[in-house]
């Protein structure tokens, strides 16, 4: 616990107005999208790498322990200061520094959120792919402390596959730097993909080095409705197959489609009990365009052939984000069927998604609980909705042990535990479904490497 006299010392490090320590402040942050709740003892702004090098020093002298955090978006707890300590908050380092229209790369602070990179490169003609569903509030840091993904993965990858270099502070506080600002670089070992995804148990990231890519001139949007969702699978799979690459390829099960309905009054989407949600895009000139034409014409075809309902397709923008709107809105809408929500985000091989999809159904049924599926069907990453009412215990037990027990079906399956929201607290204690003891302790001997007093976000990722 927190004396006055350490809080104090922090104010004139940093500044009266950057150090939080009332009730008040503290509970703003005590919480991520997760719904759990720790309270920190005080909460720190930092604006800028020397005032995170102050805080980690101060932070290792007295053996305290940092949370590093952004938006709060995070679906796993990896932001929640379990055991007190200092809520180290990134969003004040906030500016877009550099963008490098001839080598194609952008630097930025961790408190940039996502939607701005993205469009500030846009308007240079430029694109940063990784998009997950909460980039218009999520922050770069967070995206690349959990490698999110998000809708483009099938075609343009990960966070990881972006970033070039990064700055960041060691638990002791000294400055590090990993990477270089090439496209190409074997210089000793890749610590910045070690770094990316560490959820904040290495270092803190105080500045991101991303490559970026020219702007898609050419958008083709499909949507189509199915009988059933196993049918919409099937459709998705040999889209895969033709062999195409879309830049999305979105799944929707029964239920999902039936929560979006309500919540958006689709007509498109009455009676459905399946939906594909899919795009081609091109950067190039009207060769490539009347690639994307046959593309989209191609695919057309495929979902026909596998029982599509209706199917509509656009290149208008205002038709195009009417259509995203039934993916974008899931979040809210799978409320529609029940108050509370354990969300997890598998992800298995493509092929294993219809028997994936059919034994979710299973274990909801047998659990006595709903589920919502949905999932960027071109990587295989699905997104498990257990939905039941957190005032019941019965229901609360037993959506938990749809948890475990679809961590267990995933493994056997050849997948793994999390695609994009990392393992934080609420995977934890899964995370030997998937590794073995020797590779955990390999895992936890990194960890004391980077941060020997164990103060960087403890209890995160390993079971303690």
């Amino acid at each position: 616990m927190f004396c006055e006299m350490e809080i104090k010392e922090l104010k004139k490090l940093l500044g009266e107005n950057r150090v939080l320590s009332s009730p008040e402040e503290k509970r703003a942050y005590s919480y991520d999208a997760s719904r759990q709740r720790a309270m920190p003892d005080v909460v720190v702004l930092p604006e800028s790498t020397r005032d995170v090098q102050k805080i980690m020093q101060f932070a290792s002298l007295h053996n305290i322990s940092v949370y590093p955090r952004g938006a709060g978006t995070g679906m796993t707890g990896g932001a929640l200061p379990q055991k007190g300590g200092i809520a180290l908050v990134m969003t004040a380092m906030n500016k877009i520094l550099d963008i490098d229209t001839t080598n194609l790369t952008a630097r930025v602070q961790p408190g940039v959120i996502l939607y701005d990179l993205k469009e500030a490169v846009k308007k240079k003609g430029l694109f940063y792919p990784p998009d997950p569903a909460s980039a218009k509030f999520s922050t770069i840091g967070g995206s690349v402390a959990v490698n999110a993904g998000g809708l483009n993965s099938v075609k343009y990858n990960v966070t990881r596959d972006y970033v070039l270099s990064l700055e960041a502070v060691s638990a002791q506080g000294e400055v590090l730097r990993f990477g270089a600002n090439t496209r190409k670089s074997v210089s000793g070992y890749d610590l910045t993909r070690l770094v990316v995804g560490s959820e904040g148990t290495l270092v803190v990231i105080t500045e991101i080095q991303v490559k970026l890519i020219p702007n898609p001139k050419t958008i083709a949007t499909l949507i189509a409705v199915f009988p059933d969702d196993q049918s919409a699978l099937k459709a998705a799979l040999e889209i895969i197959r033709e062999p195409m690459v879309p830049s999305t390829l979105e799944f929707l099960d029964e239920t999902a489609v039936y929560c979006a309905y309500v919540y958006t009054k689709n007509p498109f989407l009455k009676e459905a009990g399946g939906a594909l949600l899919l795009e081609f895009d091109s950067a190039g000139q009207e060769q490539e365009s009347e690639n994307v034409s046959r593309e989209i014409s191609r695919a057309g075809k495929i979902v026909d052939s596998c029982g599509a309902i209706r199917s509509k397709e656009t290149r208008n923008p205002a038709e195009r984000e009417k259509l995203w709107e039934v993916r974008r809105c899931l979040s809210p809408a799978v409320y529609e069927i029940a108050p509370t929500k354990l969300n997890q985000d598998i992800c298995v091989p493509r092929s294993e998604m219809p028997e994936v999809i059919r034994e979710i159904k299973r274990i909801a049924r047998d659990r006595g609980i709903k589920v919502v599926n949905f999932a960027h069907a071109g990587d295989g990453n699905i997104h498990v909705n257990f939905m039941y009412n957190g005032e019941d215990k019965n229901q609360r037990e037993q959506a938990y042990k749809a948890a475990e027990e679809l961590c267990r079906v995933t493994i056997s399956h050849g997948g793994t535990l999390s695609g994009e929201h990392g393992i934080g607290i609420t995977k934890s204690r899964f995370l030997s479904l998937e590794f073995g003891e020797s590779e955990i302790n390999l895992m936890r001997q990194i960890k004391k490497v980077f941060d020997p007093k164990g103060i960087l976000n403890p209890g995160k990722i390993f079971k303690e």
